[in-house]
């Protein structure tokens, strides 16, 4: 199963035990944390996996902690990632919620 659809699952199942759509989109943080790796060779593997136009762009448009060092960039290229898939895995939901009613 593709990361899209695995967080539209998610998403979902938080609509189906109560949570607001805004309140989900509120907390998206706490969603793509969860998918980043946190063992240098699963940054290494999803890093090298992801489209190359993120490559480098993380600490740009995000900053960067006190300690940097090239897992610590590549998480970031990688949130800037899974930032944009989780928008994308909202929309749908919301398209879909809106053909719904």
């Amino acid at each position: 199963m593709d990361t899209v659809k695995r967080m539209v699952e998610e998403i979902r199942t938080e609509l189906a035990n109560g949570e607001e759509l805004e309140d989900i989109k509120d907390r998206s943080h706490e969603f793509i944390d969860s998918y980043l790796p946190v063992y240098y060779n699963g940054i290494i593997e999803e890093w090298k996996a992801m489209p190359s136009e993120y490559n480098d762009r993380g600490s740009a448009e995000l900053g960067h902690g006190e300690e940097i060092n090239i897992y610590n960039l590549m998480s970031l290229d990688l949130y800037l990632y899974y930032s944009d898939l989780f928008a994308e895995a909202v929309e749908e939901v919301e398209e879909s919620l809106e053909g719904a009613e």
